[in-house]
């Protein structure tokens, strides 16, 4: 190491976990590095793993005397590997040497070296006894005592030889609930230091992204209080935590409830939601934990809530099973785990009340990921605020096994549960498992008709997330409409695709296609609009529900966060994640103008990265994504202020980067003399519809500069992902994980996790 001489040598011929002490080029300080002795894999022997700052160890050398100093070390050792240890003080111990004999070298400070004794510690042993420079004999005893996996090396003044093994044992250690002694008589009440710590956060946020990478959860904490409390007397340490509000988000694009969980909102609410307070007892036992008091309070009449969307179970499914939980820790811990008995002095526990809601979404469900039961998840797993108590517990002197005490908890909790079977089917929703097994049905048809594009369009309108009965309506009669005229069409269109393709033969596939799709999509289209139906008039009931309860609308905290096509994760930004919203609500009509039946919502939202976007004037937004730029229409709001997460905008026009030319600022008409430019051209391949020029005019503020910015954010985006591409800037270009790459790409993963 730098700044150090060289250790002794050790050897590294058998598995096992030694300590190299490193003295300092100065002489000044003295450095332990943990070595980690383990067979290795493929073609090497053994694995050598070197770690700072070895906090925990095998062993530990107390000096119990009261007022002799002794030095230790392992048998074998130099002059530099005495280690000296105070009267009433301790130290962790390491093996110098996995080669050398694994024996424990004591001596008493300023005593000659060939006066040391020496001990084997890896044995439970006492009454062994170490001379003094004085010559006085049995003047410190060596006890060996075991606490779990940990072996202790207890150096003591050696007592009468009229004391039995019994009463030094009860010297030695410490018994539950009363203070331990010392060798002086004192308790060590007196001699404990009162340690306090106390942290407060007026909100923590925590950001929960997955592998896409994706915003997935967001959990919000208000008033977060956590709180230390050491060195109490009898060994007493304690634990606290309390909160405001607490609130997990459900940041998955169109989910149908975006609160994952929250308590419920009260005229008068509490100084908390939750507190948690526990009292530990340290013992010095790895079998044995004990807890003088275990709480759990939540306030009087207080509700949470539980919302969940079904697509973000499989989400988060997806982002565990792509986890490396090894990647974590370094090593395998050789320990087998112990069932601790635990014994708890009160146990206090308040009654928690839940009401959950779930919404099944059968077409974003993987397929066979259920089997059997998913139809019958589909047709009865929609839950409208089914209402769950867990009862209050109040234990005194709980004394069990862990495993047992869990078991016994769950059992509780499922007793519960099944104690109130009416409350619970009070909450399954009717008007939610019809749509759900109508859509369903719907999706099964859509099937039979054997046409891609009908079937994305139907999937990508299931996915989208509902607001009133106005819009269901709406989006159902576009789905009979594009039942009946893709059905229709589909008779002529089909043959001449597969005459095409196939000659003859797939002129007569076509034929088939055709017929078959003339019947199966308007019935599709059918049972979707009786899904729609359905679902609208249970997201009026849900409304009404609400108003005559008095209950506020669950909200986000925040907006999604909003990241590019890089890939890359950035400080979160409000305006950059309403600029996702609104790319991600924005519709576009697919064919005969701006029809609403035939509107398609969230048509970029799936398949574009957003990167910038800029408010122009008359109520115009210009969006910029990593595969287009676009110019959308907002609504019109009268009694409102525009809201980037509710309100949907209409696409006038876009552009993909490869059908661009060039761009240019010019001035306007009304600009000043000597002004900015306020005007923004942008030169096309080709005449876009309806228009008589390939051309696409961008009106800006005026006396701005905002159509230069505009002009460079293009600029440098089209740069980064158009046609003509600079490589240097391609290398920073982070592929979606799991997305189809070259071999010779293999060094952008590097460039992302780095």
């Amino acid at each position: 190491m730098e700044g150090y001489k060289w250790s002794t040598p050790f050897s590294i011929d058998a598995n096992g976990v030694m300590c190299v002490l490193m003295n300092s080029v100065t002489g000044n300080d003295q450095v332990f590095v943990r070595v980690n002795v383990r067979s290795g894999t493929k073609s090497s022997r053994y694995e050598v793993v070197f770690q700072l700052a070895c906090w925990s160890s095998p062993y530990r050398v107390e000096n119990r005397s009261m007022f002799l100093p002794v030095r230790f070390r392992q048998v074998g050792g130099d002059d530099y590997a005495w280690r000296s240890l105070p009267p009433n003080s301790s130290a962790s111990f390491f093996w110098e040497d996995l080669g050398r004999r694994r024996l424990l070298e004591v001596l008493v400070d300023g005593t000659d070296a060939t006066s040391s004794m020496t001990y084997d510690i890896d044995a439970i042993m006492d009454h062994q006894p170490l001379a003094t420079s004085s010559g006085l004999k049995k003047a410190l005893r060596i006890t060996v005592v075991k606490e779990g996996k940990l072996h202790v090396t207890q150096i003591s003044d050696w007592l009468p030889e009229n004391r039995t093994r019994g009463q030094i044992t009860e010297r030695l250690l410490s018994p539950i609930f009363q203070p331990s002694e010392v060798d002086c008589g004192q308790s060590s009440q007196d001699l404990d230091s009162e340690f306090h710590v106390t942290l407060e956060l007026t909100e923590l946020g925590i950001s929960i992204i997955d592998h896409m990478p994706e915003e997935v959860l967001y959990l919000s904490v208000q008033q977060l209080l956590l709180a230390y409390s050491s060195g109490m007397g009898s060994g007493i340490n304690r634990f606290k935590v309390r909160m405001h509000w607490i609130q997990v988000d459900n940041q998955l694009p169109f989910v149908s409830m975006p609160v994952l969980f929250c308590p419920q909102k009260t005229d008068n609410q509490s100084d908390h939601v939750l507190k948690f307070s526990m009292t530990m007892q340290t013992n010095n036992s790895l079998d044995f934990c004990v807890y003088p008091y275990i709480g759990v309070q939540v306030p009087e009449n207080c509700v949470f809530f539980v919302n969940i969307h079904e697509p973000i179970i499989w989400r988060l499914h997806e982002m565990v099973q792509h986890l490396k939980i090894d990647r974590i820790s370094t090593s395998q811990p050789s320990a087998v785990s112990i069932d601790p008995i635990l014994k708890i002095g009160l146990l206090n526990i308040s009654e928690v009340r839940f009401r959950v809601s779930m919404a099944m979404s059968p077409t974003q469900r993987p397929r066979g990921v259920l089997g059997f039961w998913s139809s019958l998840m589909t047709a009865l797993g929609n839950m409208e605020h089914m209402p769950v108590r867990i009862a209050q517990r109040y234990r005194e002197e709980l004394c069990m096994r862990q495993s047992a005490l869990m078991n016994s908890a769950i059992s509780n909790i499922q007793k519960d549960l099944l104690s109130q079977p009416l409350q619970l089917l009070s909450g399954v929703d009717i008007l939610g498992n019809a749509s759900s097994a109508l859509s369903n049905m719907s999706k099964g048809i859509a099937a039979l008709s054997m046409d891609k594009k009908f079937i994305q369009g139907r999937m990508r309108q299931d996915s989208k997330g509902v607001e009133d009965f106005g819009d269901v309506i709406r989006d159902g009669g576009g789905a009979l409409a594009k039942g009946i005229f893709r059905g229709v069409t589909g008779i002529l269109t089909k043959p001449i695709e597969g005459a095409k393709s196939s000659g003859v033969e797939g002129f007569v596939q076509g034929v088939g296609k055709g017929l078959i799709g003339a019947a199966a999509q308007p019935v599709s289209g059918v049972l979707d609009l009786l899904s729609k139906t359905t679902e609208g008039a249970n997201a009026v009931k849900l409304k009404i529900s609400s108003a005559i309860m008095a209950e506020e609308q669950l909200l986000r905290r925040r907006l999604p966060r909003a990241i590019g096509g890089d890939s890359l994760i950035y400080p979160y930004d409000e305006y950059k994640a309403a600029g996702q919203a609104v790319l991600q609500l924005a519709e576009s009509g697919t064919f005969l103008g701006q029809v609403d039946l035939f509107k398609v919502r969230g048509k970029f939202a799936s398949t574009d990265a957003y990167e910038d976007h800029f408010i122009l004037p008359k109520g115009k937004i210009l969006l910029v994504t990593h595969r287009r730029v676009s110019l959308l229409q907002v609504p019109m709001m009268t009694q409102r202020k525009f809201n980037p997460a509710k309100d949907l905008c209409s696409v006038i026009w876009d552009v993909l980067w490869d059908d661009l030319v060039t761009l240019e600022t010019t001035h306007g008409k009304k600009d000043a003399p000597g002004s900015l430019p306020s005007k923004l051209i942008l030169y096309l391949k080709a005449k876009p519809a309806n228009s008589r020029e390939a051309v696409h005019l961008i009106k800006c503020n005026r006396g701005s500069d905002q159509a230069t910015i505009i002009y460079s954010s293009i600029d440098k985006v089209y740069r980064t992902y158009g046609p003509n591409a600079i490589k240097e800037l391609l290398r920073w270009k982070v592929p979606k994980p799991y997305a189809p790459r070259n071999t010779n790409r293999h060094t952008v993963q590097d460039l992302s996790f780095a």
